[in-house]
């Protein structure tokens, strides 16, 4: 038996018109607030995210477990290890954490927390329960209209419901965001929207990189929320393929922009040609500004993480930096300069694994 969504799809959701009209409201519940982290917490955590990294899956589940003993609400320990299960295929132990993390959000938590109701309803999509899938995602739309992978699989799980027209529309909305950069709109036409989830979604503030010392690895990045992008050269891009059923063995192919940050004049168009292969299509060229980016990074989607690390083995010492939003692209390569010479070739690429890793938000930074 299907369980009802809270308020109907037609009342909560409606596409982008021209690029600006997005309407979205929906009550929530009560509001909550998470308790800050000790530092022991975060070492642990730290530590765990490191081995999760690495899938030594054990020692990350220890760490995981060993941040939670010293603080049962450090909300990345407790999604990291809801990642962990999901990619053991243990979706109810997941799914519980996930429920406990989202229980008392409202809609006024705002974009930052997005991902957690995104995370929730993948892990329903992945166990066969679509219903409970589609309350979950449709509140990830809420909390954060701008995140295209929510839309995406928010369209997929509307098929899998057999409403296959309301699935296009939504998909056609993942599109629409994947292509067009609507905080830059959103600026050009002086900063204002009547829905209150839009306002909050562009008007989150860019959080400053704090590096690898800072206890967590995924964070936002410096400028991830730009309004303004540097004038940059940009290769043609190409639409995504439909998604790969759950467990498929086919990689997904990832849009990569390649974002020059050292100043070696060529060196992105040179990556450029080394990174492009069937899994990845570099679709943009950039410049960072200032050019005084220390150590190459990768940051990436919560979809793509498995790419992200395949890439970034072929770098060997680039750091993987999760983010909220990559668009137009799914993977962001920022050269920094540990890599400033001429001649820095990349090594051979990693197959992916046969049974890809879940495309879940192991982090966000809170």
């Amino acid at each position: 038996m299907r369980t009802p969504p809270l308020l109907t799809l037609a009342t909560r959701l409606a596409l982008l018109c021209a690029g600006a009209g997005l309407v979205a409201c929906a009550p929530f519940g009560a509001r909550v607030a998470f308790d800050g982290a000790v530092p022991a917490a975060d070492d642990a955590y730290l530590a765990g995210r490191n081995h999760h990294l690495a899938r030594r899956y054990d020692e990350a589940r220890v760490a995981y477990q060993a941040a939670l003993k010293s603080a049962p609400e450090h909300v990345n320990a407790r999604n990291g290890l809801a990642t962990l299960h999901a990619e053991q295929r243990e979706f109810g132990a997941a799914i519980a954490l996930w429920r406990a993390l989202t229980e008392s959000l409202t809609l006024a938590s705002g974009p930052g927390k997005a991902y957690l109701f995104s995370n929730l309803g993948h892990a329903y999509f992945l166990s066969g329960d679509y219903d409970q899938a589609l309350v979950a995602l449709e509140k990830a739309c809420l909390l954060d209209p701008l995140n295209h992978r929510s839309w995406e699989l928010l369209g997929d799980t509307l098929r899998k419901l057999g409403r296959e027209e309301r699935a296009q529309q939504m998909l056609g909305q993942a599109k629409a965001l994947r292509a067009h950069d609507f905080r830059a709109d959103y600026a050009a036409t002086g900063g204002q929207s009547p829905v209150a989830a839009i306002e909050r979604a562009v008007k989150a503030p860019g959080r400053a990189d704090p590096g690898w010392g800072h206890a967590q690895l995924h964070v936002g990045v410096d400028g991830m929320l730009e309004l303004r992008r540097d004038a940059a050269p940009s290769l043609p891009s190409a639409p995504l393929p439909a998604p790969a059923a759950p467990g498929a063995a086919a990689p997904v192919l990832a849009l990569v922009e390649i974002r020059n940050g050292n100043g070696v004049k060529g060196m992105a168009r040179t990556l450029a040609r080394q990174i492009g292969s069937g899994e990845l299509k570099v679709m943009r060229l950039s410049n960072q500004r200032g050019y005084a980016v220390r150590r190459t990074r990768i940051e990436y989607d919560p979809a793509h993480r498995a790419a992200a690390e395949r890439l970034a083995s072929r770098f060997g010492t680039a750091v993987l930096q999760e983010v909220a939003d990559c668009a137009p692209a799914n993977l962001r390569v920022v050269i920094g300069r540990d890599i400033a010479r001429r001649g820095f070739a990349l090594r051979p690429p990693v197959p992916a694994m046969d049974n890809a890793a879940l495309t879940l938000a192991a982090n966000k930074p809170g």
